[in-house]
């Protein structure tokens, strides 16, 4: 790990600069979009507040980013494919 932030801003900032993923408090479209991320919403099992993945949408994910994906994919229902 070689980037910790609390801040949903800054953890945005560093997931669209390809420096990881995020759980995040849900975000507007226009902001993920306008920032070229991705977003996954955490459906299953449904957390008391809202939060999402994000990740860079033009390339592949770091191996680390990589590895958390496939983790939460195994473990959680996602309202994507």
């Amino acid at each position: 790990m070689a980037f910790e932030a609390a801040s949903p801003e800054v953890l945005t900032r560093l997931a669209a600069r390809g420096l990881g993923v995020a759980v995040l408090p849900s975000l507007p479209e226009e902001m993920t979009a306008g920032l070229g991320l991705r977003t996954l919403t955490i459906t299953d099992p449904r957390p008391r507040g809202r939060i999402a993945l994000t990740w860079r949408t033009d390339g592949p994910p770091t191996p680390a980013a990589q590895a958390l994906l496939s983790a939460l994919r195994k473990h959680l229902t996602t309202g994507a494919p």
